[in-house]
């Protein structure tokens, strides 16, 4: 029906996609990097919104992601398909570990398969290094927005927080800024 009232998520992800086309066209100009990066952007915007309304990250986007991320490391040369495997083989297994160890301690599961997919996919397109940043953002992301949602009483301990849209955020911090993390890190 025409008249139908649209959910206000439309609108935000029409303008959130625009807006990190354009910050990416400023950053990279119109190259192959910029190819690339809106097209690893239009997935991780996708699942992140699905994982947020679902709790789910959709192998649909997830797994043929993967296989383009290292098709198009062949393309470029920031990054090499051996940077590009070892992206997949670092983001996927760390959030593994990660997930295995905390279905261990809290005695349920702690992360889902379609994190460590996403993980994958997202080091398949930016490499070994950036995923470790992208991960770790992640991770601090998403520990803050957990304490904040349980003092808040918005959450309790026991609510699931899908863990995607931080991963997905501390992706885009890495994807505009890895380069200046990497150098202040070091610099440190």
């Amino acid at each position: 029906n025409c008249k139908s009232k649209i959910s206000i998520q439309y609108p935000v992800v029409e303008f959130l996609t625009g807006l990190i086309y354009l910050i990416i066209y400023l950053i990279y100009g119109l190259s192959i990097q910029f190819l690339i990066y809106i097209i690893l952007s239009s997935a991780l915007i996708i699942i992140a919104f699905i994982d947020l309304n679902k709790q789910i990250v959709p192998d649909v986007i997830s797994l043929p992601g993967i296989v383009i991320g290292f098709i198009l490391s062949f393309l470029v040369p920031y990054i090499s398909f051996v940077n590009s495997a070892l992206g997949v083989v670092v983001g996927g297994g760390v959030i593994l570990i990660i997930g295995l160890a905390g279905s261990v301690i809290f005695k349920k599961e702690a992360m889902g398969g379609g994190d460590v997919k996403l993980a994958a996919m997202i080091g398949a397109f930016l490499g070994w290094r950036y995923i470790i940043i992208s991960l770790f953002l992640g991770f601090f992301l998403g520990a803050l927005a957990g304490i904040i949602l349980i003092l808040s009483k918005i959450k309790s301990r026991e609510d699931v927080v899908p863990f995607g849209p931080f991963i997905v955020l501390g992706s885009f911090i890495t994807l505009l800024w890895g380069e200046k993390i990497i150098s202040w890190y070091i610099g440190f």
